[in-house]
């Protein structure tokens, strides 16, 4: 009895050994018994550090734990802080939409709580996530925005960064003189700092400034100021390098060939000295080459060039794929970490309780325990058995759902690329809805891969996200938007909800896109229900559109709406139009075709 005690004891220590392993802190043993603020700040100081070191997984479980210390406190400011810190995480894994989220949170707290030295930079982060999602009018208004609250703070640090960054979004808009004027105060405010190093990567930017303008003399003479300023003893190299690249670009359209063709080649020499941005380089190289040989008429050698140029270009492009499928893997093998730990510590909750229940009656059934414990460990093999050809097949099943999630996000990622490079707004926008509709399918398969159910999706957290990463995309923020979604259906099949999210995805985006122009208080209702069928509702309060128009069904109608009835007749469904203080969209699917 005594040795059959001791066993379960030492079993149960085991188990909570292991459940402490995998709940174990990055914080140093030295912090065990400090501040809650200081072990936040010093798993951020850890996750910022592994960021550089490019272990993500490691760098989220950072800032999870320092977020969720915070949060067990409530110190308001420590949240912000833990807030923005996941947000740099997924903003340096190229999420740019949840990046925003959490920035966001982050900005809400510091607003609350008036924390006016952090919410400027918080602005600043925002800003460039907007940036890179190809938002300019929201990257604009958040750089204003921190502009004006840095100089009410006297932050001069901020207000520079901010003048910078609208140098570029004017200079990006072609509004040329606004972008001079922002220039001119970053240069002048390093030359009164006497920051020799600062000042001429600031003209470096306004060389490319005067360039665009078609100011090509002046351009030429900033490129060489810095030039010689960067070969100077105390220079900078990768500067020398940056304005050897740019500078042809000044003397070509001046018909200086000769010596846009030298700086050319010393540009290359450069590029293969020190590897530096090597393929972007050398397409902007090849570019200036073929443009100087085309100019002397020397249409082969302009060929030749040309070919250089693109075959650089083709190789920038797969390098940008083979990014973003290894950001997209790294996002799933951090997710998929975290399920494993949750699972584990859950498990061990279960067997803590269970060796706990057989300890307190151990002095009166050691005999029947031992029984019990022979027999639970043939139990736990066949289970086991059964277990492992199960998850053989749930492994499977998210693999494919994985890999279809995967490619479709190389499929948005190259639609994305595709529609910077277009100037007709109307195809970008097109090229723009496209992306969306993919991203759509993808986010089914992305909540298939995430859970244990593999052919069920979860409709209240997919319909949520589904809205709110179209709330982010056309510049809203979660906290201007009343959004309500209502879901009675838990769960549908994926064959279903395949074609349902890609309604849903038509109705939300044309409510964003035209129902809240003016409307100071946008409201969204999305509703699913089981009435006679599946029932899916999205309510914008909005003004409304003519029942007339929704009815038309003529060669000039959207593909939007076209696409909208192709797929509910697939789901032998239909699709109404309600006025009723605004617009509701109502789609009734028959019990049969819902749960075929």
């Amino acid at each position: 009895m005594n040795l059959l005690y001791c066993f379960l004891v030492s079993l149960f220590l085991s188990l909570s050994t292991e459940q402490t392993m995998a709940q174990m802190s990055l914080l140093p043993d030295s912090l065990t018994s400090a501040p809650d603020s200081i072990k936040t700040w010093k798993l951020r100081q850890i996750g910022d550090s592994l960021i550089f070191a490019i272990d993500y997984p490691l760098a989220k479980q950072a800032y999870d734990q320092a977020l969720s210390i915070a949060q067990a406190t409530g110190n308001k400011a420590d949240i912000g802080f833990g807030y923005r810190g996941v947000g740099y995480w997924y903003q340096n894994i190229g999420d740019f939409t949840r990046a925003v989220k959490y920035y966001q949170q982050a900005l809400s707290l510091f607003r609350q709580i008036n924390y006016t030295k952090e919410i400027p930079k918080t602005m600043s982060y925002i800003s460039f996530c907007y940036v890179q999602l190809g938002n300019d009018k929201q990257a604009e208004h958040y750089t204003q925005q921190g502009l004006k609250l840095a100089e009410a703070d006297g932050q001069t640090k901020w207000v520079i960064a901010f003048y910078e960054e609208l140098a570029k979004i004017n200079g990006h808009k072609k509004r040329f003189a606004k972008a001079e004027q922002y220039t001119n105060r970053v240069l002048a405010y390093y030359v009164k700092q006497k920051d020799s190093l600062s000042y001429h990567i600031a003209l470096l930017n306004a060389s490319l400034l005067y360039k665009n303008r078609g100011q090509y003399g002046r351009s030429e003479r900033s490129f060489r100021d810095v030039l010689q300023f960067s070969q100077a003893p105390g220079g900078d190299e990768t500067l020398y390098g940056y304005a050897l690249v740019n500078i042809p670009s000044a003397l070509i359209p001046q018909g200086k060939l000769a010596e846009a063709e030298m700086f050319c080649r010393q540009a290359l020499a450069w590029v293969d000295k020190t590897g530096a941005n090597k393929l972007p380089m050398q397409e902007e190289i090849y570019g200036h080459l073929y443009h100087i040989a085309e100019a002397r008429g020397d249409y082969r050698q302009a060929l030749a060039y040309y070919r250089q140029q693109i075959a650089r270009r083709d190789s920038l492009q797969n390098e940008t794929v083979k990014r973003q499928l290894s950001e997209q893997e790294i996002r799933f093998q951090t997710e998929e970490k975290e399920a494993q730990i949750r699972q584990l510590d859950l498990q061990n909750i279960i067997r803590s309780r269970q060796v706990w229940a057989g300890v307190g009656g151990i002095v009166l059934l050691s005999l029947l325990a031992g029984v019990l414990y022979l027999q639970s460990q043939q139990l736990r093999k066949s289970q086991a058995k059964i277990q492992a050809q199960s998850n053989q097949m749930a492994l499977m099943m998210r693999e494919l759902h994985h890999r279809v999630k995967n490619n479709l996000a190389v499929v948005s990622s190259l639609l994305r690329l595709q529609s910077t490079r277009l100037e007709d707004e109307k195809a970008m926008q097109a090229v723009r809805t496209g992306q969306q509709r993919v991203e759509a399918m993808s986010l089914i398969h992305q909540k298939l891969y995430q859970t244990d159910n593999v052919t069920r999706v979860n409709m209240r957290d997919y319909l949520r996200s589904l809205a709110e990463s179209l709330l982010i995309a056309y510049g809203y923020q979660l906290s201007e938007v009343d959004l309500q979604v209502d879901v009675e259906v838990e769960e549908l099949e994926v064959d279903v909800t395949i074609p349902l999210g890609l309604i849903a995805n038509e109705l939300i985006t044309n409510a964003f896109k035209y129902a809240y122009s003016g409307n100071r208080h946008p409201a969204l209702y999305i509703r699913l229900r089981n009435h006679n069928g599946i029932t899916l509702d999205v309510f914008d309060n909005g003004p409304g559109m003519p029942a007339a128009d929704w009815l038309q069904t003529e060669k000039g109608t959207s593909f939007g709406k076209r696409l909208i009835f192709l797929l509910a007749e697939q789901l032998e469904g239909k699709v109404e139009l309600i006025q009723q203080n605004g617009t509701l969209f109502r789609l009734h699917i028959p019990y049969e075709s819902a749960t075929s």
